[in-house]
């Protein structure tokens, strides 16, 4: 059986400092676990928003 433990990040850089990884999961500081899903789908209505954006700025 495989064991999953914490993985701190903060090693890496100290801007992932607090973030971990556990299981299949990426959590933030805030302990709040972030799925490869979420992570998409929040780049994705980010893009959006921006493209939104482009657009409202174009018209004014």
């Amino acid at each position: 059986m495989r064991m999953y433990a914490y993985r701190e990040l903060s090693p890496l850089d100290d801007d992932w400092k607090d973030w971990k990884i556990s299981k299949e999961k990426l959590i933030t500081p805030d302990g709040w676990p972030l799925t490869p899903n979420r992570i998409i789908m929040g780049n994705a209505l980010i893009e959006i928003g921006a493209v939104i954006n482009l657009g409202f700025n174009a018209k004014c």
